[in-house]
């Protein structure tokens, strides 16, 4: 006898695969695993196509650096900056501190905390440096929009329709969004400050985009799969787009844009996977945005239509599970944990 459980029995993906995969270990059915191989080298073309674009094109970066500011008037614009935006910098440090916390030690409402915390923050980013410390920036009003959409979007997803739940578990995804938090708030200005830096004219977490955009890499693979995958874009566009100038300025620490975000698109993109063809198209799209690094228009052009169609795809998912009765939504441990216990008193 053979029971199906499904999305619409309130099962969620990644329940359904392991739950299929005991059922083969314990039949011994090799069928299944006969037509999974091929599939997943076909889900993981994209993928590949992704990762050895960025490896090359950054390779090249480092032969042949990309146009750049110079560092001086670069480290200028921060001085500058950091000083007339004080003391805020110590103000979203401690927010920082404290999305790390409810995400460690995770209560009732906190992950909706930390994405509202999230949303002001990357907000506050979006205003203050594009619009107020740097507007002579090439497309600075466009990428303000960008910035400010991002936090709309943390706001629908983590505040309203709770699709994205912030809390450390004992896996892969949320050691390396512990190790992007923790390089956004500390390794990174300290890896400008041994390069002979004071911090003061150092881009920091509190009003750099560099930092936070890793910072929201970080966030994003510690929240409970699936992650909404429209939250990738506007952050991997910035990635993209500011790291191959901000490496030929000198910028070392710019780097890591590179490395988190690929990452965490990767495994985002690669453990929440529901079809053969999504997978496939979200990898080349992965790819393409790769290609088009160091280039503000496109990329952002590509990252715009992508996310119509992302947002649109999750929003028509939302309204079927609403029409057909479907799964309730996510909760944390700890919700769930006051829910039991609630339900077992007499």
């Amino acid at each position: 006898m053979s029971i199906t459980l499904s999305r619409h029995h309130g099962f969620p993906l990644e329940r359904e695969r392991s739950i299929g995969l005991g059922a083969g270990r314990q039949s011994g059915a090799s069928p299944d695993a006969d037509i999974q191989t091929p599939r997943r080298l076909t889900e993981s073309i994209g993928l590949a196509i992704a990762v050895v674009a960025a490896v090359v094109i950054y390779a090249l970066f480092i032969v042949r650096p990309y146009s750049h500011m110079p560092l001086k008037p670069f480290l200028a614009t921060f001085n500058r900056g950091n000083a007339e935006v004080w003391p805020m910098q110590i103000v979203w440090y401690a927010a920082a501190l404290a999305m790390a916390g409810l995400a460690l030690f995770p209560a009732r409402r906190s992950s909706q905390l930390i994405c509202l915390l999230a949303a002001v923050y990357v907000a506050w980013v979006g205003i203050a440096y594009f619009t107020w410390v740097y507007p002579a920036l090439h497309l600075s009003s466009l990428w303000a929009a960008v910035f400010t959409l991002q936090a709309a979007f943390l706001l629908v997803a983590g505040v309203v329709r709770r699709d994205l739940v912030i809390e450390l578990r004992r896996n892969l995804a949320s050691a390396l969004g512990a190790i992007f938090v923790g390089y956004a708030l500390v390794a990174y200005p300290a890896i400008g400050m041994l390069g002979g830096h004071p911090l003061r004219t150092l881009p920091v977490f509190g009003l750099a985009p560099c930092p936070t955009v890793i910072f929201c890499f970080g966030l994003l693979l510690l929240a409970r799969p699936p992650v909404p995958k429209y939250l990738l874009l506007a952050p991997m566009a910035w990635a993209l787009t500011a790291a191959p100038s901000a490496l030929g300025t000198g910028v070392v620490a710019d780097g890591g844009l590179v490395v988190a975000g690929v990452i965490t698109a990767v495994l985002i993109i690669w453990r929440d996977r529901i079809s053969t063809w999504q997978t496939v198209a979200a990898g080349l799209s992965l790819a393409l945005m790769v290609v088009l690094s160091g280039h503000d228009n496109p990329e952002i052009g590509a990252a715009f239509v992508l996310l119509v169609v992302m947002f649109a795809q999750t929003t028509r998912r939302g309204m079927r599970s609403l029409r057909t009765g479907g799964p309730p939504r996510p909760e944390s441990s700890a919700e769930v944990l006051n829910h039991q216990q609630l339900n077992a008193l007499p």
